[in-house]
Order: structure tokens, then sequence, then C-alpha cells
């Protein structure tokens, strides 16, 4: 298992088999909203996590919720996804060492391959993280069972905690 601290505040472990992507990587991969701020990936078991993230204005963070977070998010990513696609499955609620978090799961297709997606928001603080998981659908099960053993390993290590 490989560790990584985020933006100071953001703990987590990943498994062995995935790599950090470089910006020339990113840079040949199309993000809804910009490229993220941390990217790994695991080519043998076409998996992607990345992971943004915003600071914003007090007031903001304490009127919104990770539900009216996750919700915004899901309508943007669904507008530029429907070329592909996309279907909303179900939004879900979470949390991450005692945080708050919600998201959304969610298919698309890419030449011709069936790929889902999972996506989660959290605040922390004055600051709001993104987490987008990709995957071949047809790995589902072992996919989302990988992408919870990274969610388990999340520890907020900032001030904000």
């Amino acid at each position: 298992m490989e560790q990584v601290r985020l933006n100071e505040d953001l703990g987590l472990s990943y498994p062995d088999g995935f790599q950090v992507m470089s910006a020339e990587e990113l840079s040949k991969l199309r993000f809804s909203g910009g490229a993220p701020q941390w990217c790994i990936s695991d080519p043998e078991r076409h998996m992607i996590l990345s992971i943004s993230w915003k600071k914003v204005n007090g007031l903001v963070a304490k009127l919104l919720s990770a539900k009216d977070i996750a919700k915004d998010t899901e309508a943007k990513l669904s507008r530029p996804m429907k070329t592909y696609g996309y279907r909303m499955e179900d939004f879900f609620e979470l949390e991450l060492d005692g945080k708050s978090t919600a998201g959304f799961l969610y298919r698309y297709t890419v030449q011709g391959i069936g790929m889902s997606g999972k996506t989660l928001t959290v605040k922390n603080g004055r600051t709001i993280y993104y987490i987008y998981f990709y995957f071949r659908t047809a790995a589902r099960k072992a996919s989302l069972e990988t992408l919870d053993e990274i969610l388990d390993s999340v520890r907020w290590t900032g001030a904000a905690k």
C-alpha cells in the first residue's frame, strides 16, 4: 500500500498496481471541469481515481451540505456525459473518517466499452473535495471493493478536521 497526503489535509492509502499519473498522461484524458489536482490509475485493472479540491468562502461552506454539492456535481457532470449515454444509477451518503459524504453512481459507454463511475463530495472546513472513480462496468464488484479499501483508509489530518 502506498500512502499520500493531499492538500496537507487528506491522507489516504492505495493498493499496489496504482501509479500517480503524470501531467502528460492527464493531458490525454478529458475531465469535466479540468484536470484533477491528483490522479492515480491502475492500467491492468482499468481503474482511475482522481481527487480535486477547492476552498470556498465561510458562508458557502456553512450553507452547503455534501448532499447539495453532490447534486450540483451530478447535474454538471451529466450534461457533457450525455454524449456517452450517461445514466445516473443512485445517490448515496456515507462517512469518511467522521465527515459526511454524498455522491452518486453512474454508467456510460466509451468506444463501445461499458464504463461506470462513482463520485463523492465531502467538505472539510472550507475545503470541498471531489473524488471521482472510473472503472469498467464488467469489473464492477472488484473495482468497487478496491474503492472501498481506499476510502476506508481516508484520514483527515488538517486543522479543519
